[in-house]
């Protein structure tokens, strides 16, 4: 009887050691799974850092030529008579604006990746939600002043109809083409939050 209790003791033991070997492996494997997750995170956190840093220096330029840009196109479409002249120079301008939207949208491209998921890391996700909020606003609102923009040249275009067919003109004005955009022909919502950042509500 003795015996039988000993080998039924000796096979607990020994299974308890298994399954405490086996957990242990677990829980190691377990653990070192997480701290690669978190190196590889902090990597990659550390590199959305750099790129955004680039990021927002690109968003300071925008928002200086963007600026000076709608402060111009105000003052080419004060006076009809004066647009043709400037005409050539103003989109030359909306040109270089289009541009560095795509730049920063292309300089970017990183954080558009990785961006997608959240991370344990809080400051990866605070970059992120800034760069989605910049972005937008600022594709948004180069849409809307480019609408403003040929709003002023449709108004231009009914005014030399009226103008040009006057007896007492001594000037014959041309049609003005309206800008076309190239890459950003709707207004967008990176986040898909619903809302879009930007756009105006005129």
């Amino acid at each position: 009887m003795k015996q039988q209790y000993l080998r039924l003791f000796s096979f607990l033991i020994g299974l308890t050691f298994i399954v405490s070997g086996i957990l242990f492996t677990f829980v190691n494997d377990y653990k070192k799974y997480k701290k690669d997750q978190l190196d590889k995170e902090i990597k990659i956190a550390e590199e959305i850092d750099s790129v955004y840093d680039k990021f927002y220096d690109k968003e300071k330029e925008l928002n200086t030529l963007r600026d000076e840009l709608t402060e111009e196109i105000t003052e080419f479409s004060l006076y009809f008579q004066q647009m043709p002249k400037n005409y050539d120079n103003i989109i030359s301008k909306i040109d270089e604006y289009e541009k560095m939207i795509i730049d920063i949208d292309d300089t970017s491209s990183y954080l558009k990746d990785a961006c997608k998921k959240r991370y344990s890391v809080s400051d990866a996700n605070d970059l992120c939600d800034a760069y989605y909020i910049n972005l937008e606003k600022s594709i948004n609102l180069f849409i809307g002043d480019i609408q403003f923009f040929n709003s002023k040249i449709d108004e231009y275009n009914e005014w030399i109809i009226t103008e040009n067919e006057s007896v007492i003109t001594f000037v014959k004005y041309e049609k003005l083409d309206e800008y076309e955009i190239k890459k950003y022909k709707e207004y967008v919502d990176l986040n898909e939050d619903k809302t879009y950042l930007g756009k105006s509500n005129k």
